[in-house]
C-alpha cells in the first residue's frame, strides 16, 4: 500500500489564499463612497471577500471604493489592498445586493448600475448588435428602467441617462 506524501514540488505562494477565486472576466464600475467619481473596471477575479480588478488609473493601498457587479447586480464596499500598476486586489468589507433593502445613503449605487447598463447597450449598439438584443443581454427592460429611475431619485444625473435609456428603447 502506498502512503500519500507531500510532493516536492514548489508551490506558488500567490495562490495558497484561504479562499479559492474564482476567474472571470466581467465589466464592473469602481466609485468613491459617495458615487462622485466613477470609472470603468474589468473583474479578473473574484471570492466571497474580495476581487482582483483591472483598471484605467492605478488605486491608492488603503482607499475605501465601492466594486458595482452590474450583471450579478452586487456592488461590495471595499478596501484597496494591493495596487500594481493597471491591477488592484479589493478586500470586500461589506456587499448589497440591488434591490429595494439598500441604505438610503447608497441610493448612488442605482445611477450607476443603470449608467453601466446603458453604457454597456450603446457600446453594443455601435457594434452592430440590434438595440433590442442589446437590452435584453444587459437587463434593460422598461421596467427595469422605471424602476432603477424610481430607486436613484433624485441623482442629478438620473435624467440625462433617462433621455439616453429613452433613445435605445425607441430604435
Amino acid at each position: 500500500m502506498r502512503k500519500n506524501t507531500q510532493s516536492n514540488v514548489p508551490t506558488d505562494p500567490a495562490e495558497q489564499r484561504r479562499l479559492p477565486r474564482k476567474n472571470v472576466l466581467m465589466s464592473g464600475v469602481i466609485a468613491d463612497p459617495k458615487g462622485d467619481t466613477a470609472s470603468e473596471c474589468t473583474i479578473r477575479d473574484m471570492h466571497a471577500q474580495g476581487a482582483a480588478v483591472s483598471v484605467l488609473k492605478p488605486l491608492q493601498v488603503g482607499a475605501h471604493v465601492f466594486l458595482l457587479d452590474p450583471g450579478n447586480g452586487a456592488a461590495h464596499e471595499a478596501r484597496v489592498a494591493w495596487s500594481r500598476a493597471h491591477r488592484s486586489g479589493l478586500s470586500f468589507t461589506r456587499s448589497y445586493t440591488m434591490g429595494l433593502g439598500l441604505p438610503p445613503a447608497l441610493k448612488f449605487l442605482w445611477r450607476l448600475l443603470f449608467e453601466a447598463k446603458l453604457q454597456q447597450a450603446e457600446r453594443a449598439v455601435a457594434a452592430g448588435v440590434s438595440a433590442k438584443l442589446a437590452r435584453g443581454a444587459v437587463g434593460l427592460t422598461r421596467e427595469h428602467i422605471h424602476q432603477m429611475a424610481r430607486q436613484a431619485m433624485p441623482d442629478k444625473k438620473l435624467p440625462q441617462l433617462l433621455l439616453r435609456a429613452r433613445r435605445l428603447l425607441e430604435e
